[in-house]
């Protein structure tokens, strides 16, 4: 199993959802860190800042992760909804 991390950025995020959003959010982190093979893709066309961050769906939220599998550690970056996540990068 993986180890979590999280940043300042995705406890403000993860606070400001809906306690059921949240919730069923926190269920699949929790799953994917028992199953890390599924994240194997980064987003392209990334600062140097956000370089190998890695985007996992959740309903109609994207997770912002890294992913470090030497280390076996998750880093969670952010939350936002799909609309959203994706103007906020750039």
């Amino acid at each position: 199993m993986y180890s979590l991390e999280t940043t300042r950025q995705f406890d403000t995020d993860i606070e400001s959802l809906d306690p059921m959003v949240a919730l069923r959010l926190a269920k699949k982190i929790k799953w994917l860190c028992q199953n890390p093979k599924v994240l194997r893709f980064g987003l392209k066309h990334m600062p140097k800042d956000l370089r190998g961050l890695q985007k996992y769906q959740i309903g109609d939220y994207r997770v912002l992760l890294w992913i470090d599998h030497a280390a076996q550690a998750i880093t969670l970056y952010g939350v936002e909804h799909r609309r959203s996540v994706y103007r906020q990068l750039k």
